[in-house]
């Protein structure tokens, strides 16, 4: 009997998966595939506008996809991400022509130190700045992120002058920006000449588009998958890893409690809104650290005083205090 259920198929355990003798890896995160009519696509069922609509070019109020136009050559340019943002490799930073056609007055390079260290990606336009960002590693870039938002922003508005209303201001709020681009574009059938950026690294299709995608993402309002995917619809031989998928999606949640974090503190009247060109911290990267001197927790104690030194209040090994 026991023969013969053994050899019976339908009763014995059939594994739900393939066995495999790999190491355990995260599960894939899949991207939908980008498409060519941006007017239909919502990414969800409310009111709002898609990321599409929240882009307002000069030609129209919505800027158009690039994917009916892509050609293999398209990798070696630079495509135009927002109004004020483009993305592309190392040889459209130092193509003067492009740069002056286009109006660009900032090349942000995002670069590893050792390249860095070989000013490999360094370049310098007249009347062009320059800025780096320099990381050791991809998973380095999560706390670059904001940074690179800072920058952005802050030339964008330098660029505005006295054009610039006085509610906008950094962190820069995108549906706020897309209301003034709107109405001055609707005044003067142009838009408000901000300052330009070009987000680049060697091929621009991996460092410098998670930084574009992380822009994004912060600047319109929308997730990870959201913001890659729109990257991705702008410049179609970006290449994002898994792992690189991954440290986006995890960046959400950390960008998402910093700007509730702001929209509080403002809405309390904790804080005003940062001005461009101040110098001073993010609002969304919060204050300095304390030092032990300005200590002062939520009930008022401060650290135990030992002579001139601060000392923590408990301590291990032959330091502890004999309570005998």
């Amino acid at each position: 009997m026991a023969s013969a259920a053994a050899h019976n198929p339908g009763n014995s355990h059939q594994p739900n998966n393939a066995y495999t003798a790999g190491l355990p890896a995260p599960p894939r995160i899949l991207i939908p595939p980008p498409t060519l009519n941006p007017e239909i696509r919502q990414f969800d069922g409310s009111n709002h506008p898609s990321l599409e609509h929240m882009v307002v070019s000069s030609e129209s109020s919505t800027l158009p996809t690039s994917l009916q136009d892509w050609k293999y050559e398209s990798r070696r340019e630079a495509q135009q991400i927002l109004n004020h943002l483009w993305l592309g490799p190392l040889s459209a930073a130092r193509t003067v022509e492009f740069v002056k056609r286009e109006n660009i007055t900032l090349l942000l390079a995002i670069r590893s130190v050792m390249t860095a260290k070989a000013k490999l990606l360094a370049t310098q336009l007249p009347g062009v700045r320059f800025e780096s960002i320099d990381v050791s590693g991809n998973q380095e870039l999560i706390g670059q992120f904001q940074h690179a938002t800072d920058i952005i922003d802050e030339h964008y508005l330098s660029g505005l002058g006295e054009n610039c209303p006085v509610g906008l201001s950094i962190p820069i709020n995108g549906r706020e920006l897309h209301a003034y681009q709107r109405s001055y574009f609707q005044a003067s059938r142009c838009l408000p000449p901000g300052g330009k950026t070009l987000l680049f690294c060697e091929s621009g299709n991996e460092r410098s588009a998670a930084v574009a995608a992380a822009y994004v993402m912060q600047h319109l309002g929308g997730s990870a998958v959201q913001a890659i995917q729109h990257v991705q619809s702008r410049r179609f031989c970006v290449c994002f890893d898994d792992s690189m998928k991954w440290l986006l999606l995890s960046y959400e949640p950390i960008w998402t409690a910093r700007r509730q974090a702001y929209v509080e503190s403002r809405s309390n009247g904790q804080l005003s809104p940062g001005q461009p060109g101040s110098g001073g911290v993010s609002p969304l990267r919060g204050d300095k650290k304390r030092t032990l001197e300005e200590y002062d927790d939520e009930d008022g104690e401060s650290p135990v005083q030992v002579g001139n030194r601060p000392s923590a209040p408990f301590a291990d090994g032959e330091h502890d205090t004999d309570m005998s």
